[in-house]
């Protein structure tokens, strides 16, 4: 069968992009004919790698668009004014965090993409493109919708509108037991089949942390969810004490500039540095002896499992829903209470000041995250497709 993946931008970074990768690159490893989708492309080079073997579609290519040159015809026009602000998406939830990077113009891109679709899978990775899916797709396509975040974190307008579509689909796929019990109360006596497939760890060689840095590393977009605000306040707190370690965040976005104020205004500028996305993040959490997940919620958490396999402890808020099915509390990272700035400095200092510990956690760490090994999960994938072609035929 001819698997497709729908996803808003393949060539960006972010947790969903690595997991889709990740399972993408397995199944064309494992012989399968995969195709990924990508609606956006805002970068010219992807930012984790992609297997040779799948071939890449992309709707609306921001770079090619910025090598043309000369006066725009008829058609380039035409499509400029469909990108104007005042022709908004139509087809994209209006509770969609992404709503306002999608245009009239994408909608018409991703329609006429999937009423192209007769046959093969379909895996769709945001509740917008699940929503269009169950709409708009031929049933002869088996429709995969993938559930990136909880239920309740969702705008009661999008809860609604799940509520009502997803029976149309034919499997979601969710991450956290919790996730799965949710989904499955909801859609109980409708036929979907909601089953658990838990992202997976990147297949790569992960060089091991020393734990002998006094670096503390956290990565993610720079919006409000991810909590980096609770996290340059926890530090605050913690430079009284252990003024010789750093804090290091990796990632970008809207929230830059109000997290640079807000080191300055704490007096952090010694302590506390943006440093922009990385290309390799298994270099910089070697060299890290803790990563700290400050997230007021989250759909999984990838990068505490990417920590794990290089032996770096972890503190997390205990978050809806992910963090608590990754986190070994007391054997290989501190969970503390959601949104608790002053325990979460003290989880911190816990593992600051005890060099036996940090050893002992990052060593169950690296144990522990076998389970998230791409042979296993991966394995899942290949036995959902097999039920899949079991039931088709």
């Amino acid at each position: 069968m001819r698997i497709t993946f729908l996803i808003f931008d393949i060539y960006g970074m972010g947790g969903t992009v690595r997991t889709v990768l990740n399972t993408a690159n397995y199944l064309a490893a494992h012989g399968q004919d995969v195709e990924i989708v990508s609606v956006f492309r805002k970068n010219k080079d992807p930012f984790f790698p992609i297997d040779p073997r799948i071939r890449i579609r992309v709707l609306r290519n921001s770079v090619a668009a910025g090598q043309v040159g000369g006066r725009p015809g008829i058609k380039q026009r035409t499509l400029q004014y469909l990108r104007v602000p005042k022709l908004k998406s139509r087809l994209i939830h209006r509770d969609d965090e992404a709503y306002d990077a999608f245009s009239l113009m994408s909608d018409v891109k991703i329609y006429r993409f999937l009423k192209s679709l007769h046959d093969g899978v379909l895996i769709t990775t945001r509740p917008s493109f699940n929503l269009m899916a169950a709409k708009y797709v031929d049933p002869r396509v088996c429709r995969v919708a993938q559930e990136h975040l909880n239920f309740d974190i969702h705008p009661p307008g999008l809860q609604r509108a799940i509520r009502r579509l997803y029976p149309r689909l034919d499997h979601l796929i969710t991450l956290t037991d919790d996730d799965t019990a949710t989904y499955r109360r909801l859609f109980d006596s409708t036929g979907l089949d909601v089953r658990k497939i838990t992202n997976s760890a990147p297949q790569v060689s992960c060089p091991q942390s020393s734990l002998d840095q006094k670096a503390v590393i956290a990565a993610g977009r720079l919006v409000p969810q991810k909590g980096f605000d609770l996290l340059i306040e926890a530090f605050a707190r913690v430079v009284e004490r252990f003024p010789d370690w750093r804090l290091k965040i990796y990632g970008y976005g809207r929230e830059r500039d109000a997290l640079q104020r807000l080191i300055l205004d704490k007096h952090l500028y010694n302590h506390v540095f943006l440093m922009g996305p990385s290309r390799d993040m298994q270099q910089e959490l070697a060299q890290a002896s803790i990563y700290a997940l400050s997230s007021r919620f989250e759909g999984f958490g990838m990068v505490l499992v990417e920590a794990m396999q290089c032996g770096v402890p972890m503190v997390s808020f205990d978050c809806p829903k992910g963090p608590a099915e990754i986190v070994t509390h007391g054997e290989d990272g501190w969970l503390v209470e959601n949104g608790n700035v002053e325990r979460f400095a003290e989880a911190l200092m816990d593992l600051m000041g005890d060099d036996e510990k940090r050893r002992r956690f990052g060593q169950n760490a690296v144990r522990n995250v076998q389970r998230f090994d791409i042979q296993q999960i991966g394995q899942q994938w290949l036995d959902l497709l097999e039920d899949i072609g079991r039931n088709r035929a």
